[in-house]
């Protein structure tokens, strides 16, 4: 992929659009047995390791618009893998909990999607992943600074 001026930042931005959108499908692929996606299995992961959130942080945290949030609460409610609850700290709102069904396919879809993303990942030594995941935890830290 080259670019007219050959700047190599542009070029490294369409490799990381072309990265996310094939890690991406592989992701969604392999978690369509648990008739989940990315953004159900971000929320999930979200609400197992930091506990009760409103919507509105969760839509923070994981970069979501509103409207595609309150889809996917939508659906994981539906599934019986979260609810939501009045927020004990401010009763005027809700906070979103994973149920115990929630962790359980959370698990398996975590399973899952490790799999997929592995394979993904076959070109790389153990070394070079774990240089990859420090590079791109740096980049995103400093994103989220930007914003």
């Amino acid at each position: 992929m080259t670019e007219p001026d050959g700047r190599l930042e542009v070029r490294l931005g369409g490799q990381l659009y072309l990265a996310h959108r094939y890690a991406r499908a592989a992701a969604n692929h392999a978690l369509r047995k648990y008739q989940l996606d990315l953004r159900h299995l971000g929320v999930l992961g979200y609400l197992a390791e930091d506990g009760p959130t409103s919507q509105r942080m969760l839509v923070d945290r994981l970069q979501m618009d509103k409207s595609s949030m309150v889809y996917v609460i939508d659906e994981l409610e539906r599934q019986g893998l979260a609810d939501r609850r009045k927020d004990e700290r401010d009763r005027r709102s809700y906070a979103v909990h994973i149920t115990a069904k929630g962790r359980e396919r959370l698990a398996a879809a975590m399973e899952t999607t490790g799999d997929a993303m592995a394979e993904l990942l076959v070109p790389f030594s153990v070394a070079e992943q774990r240089h990859l995941h420090e590079l791109l935890a740096r980049f995103i830290q400093h994103a989220e600074q930007l914003s």
